[in-house]
């Protein structure tokens, strides 16, 4: 049986011959000849069919971040292993090359916030007030639109867990708490905060972190770091005797926070 032959039509508009499989791999191609692509190669191993969340992150922190979603959906006691796997694209039996169990993910999840975190480098313990609360503000803001969900989870259950991983969830809030109080405090004994009651302010800006990772998800139509500046310019903007000067306080603690990271 001869092999029939098709014609398709280029960019240029002109018409050229697609020869059979078999006889485009046996020619040789020259300026003149064009031959039918052969079908793409399967890739190998399993498809992922999971929701894709950060390519370019190492797998088990891709899967990582599919586990915090689900956990954040059906909370750590509703979230099952095959809820994760399912997420994730792959069978459960896979999900343990990366993971051993749902407290191990949990674990992983807890230490990633929790490594980013330096009490004595965020309060600034020798800076004015007002440096001190705007690097304060701006490091909680970034830690989380950073870690959304993370942070959400560290708000929504770890606080009702038993053991270490708990009694620093419930204890170190409070620590910033009083710190944030004694900033503004600080503050307006140095002349350049306003004489606000100390505790109201302290429980607004903690009422603003606590929120923020219930609404906040990446991907919006404000990138993360435009947030955390028109977010902790409002912050500072409301303690300063000078509004006007939170734009520049922020930008320059912006700034001195990345020279000190290179």
């Amino acid at each position: 049986m001869s092999s029939r032959r098709s014609t398709k039509k280029t960019e240029a508009g002109s018409n050229v011959v697609a020869l059979p499989v078999k006889a485009a791999m046996a020619a040789k191609p020259s300026a003149e000849t064009t031959v039918e692509e052969l079908p793409p190669r399967r890739p190998r191993g399993r498809p992922r069919h999971g929701d894709p969340v950060a390519r370019d992150l190492a797998r088990d922190e891709e899967i990582l971040q599919i586990a915090a979603e689900v956990i954040w959906k059906k909370g750590f006691a509703g979230a099952k292993l095959d809820d994760i796997a399912a997420a994730a694209g792959i069978v459960k039996g896979s999900l343990y090359h990366y993971f051993e169990s749902k407290e191990e993910i949990y674990d992983r999840l807890i230490k990633n916030v929790r490594g980013t975190l330096d009490f004595d480098a965020e309060v600034k313990p020798d800076t004015p007030a007002a440096e001190r609360l705007a690097h304060l503000v701006r490091t909680r803001l970034a830690l989380t639109v950073e870690y959304p969900v993370e942070v959400a989870l560290l708000v929504r259950e770890l606080v009702h867990l038993k053991g270490p991983a708990g009694d620093w969830a419930r204890e170190d809030p409070k620590k910033y708490f009083n710190a944030v109080r004694q900033i503004i405090l600080q503050g307006q004994k140095e002349g350049t905060f306003r004489p606000v009651d100390i505790d109201v302010v302290a429980s607004t800006i903690f009422g603003i972190f606590a929120h923020l990772p219930y609404w906040y998800r990446k991907g919006g139509r404000i990138s993360p770091d435009s947030l955390v500046d028109e977010m902790s310019e409002y912050i500072i903007a409301g303690v300063l005797k000078d509004p006007g000067k939170a734009r520049k306080l922020i930008a320059d603690v912006k700034r001195r926070s990345a020279d000190e990271k290179l």
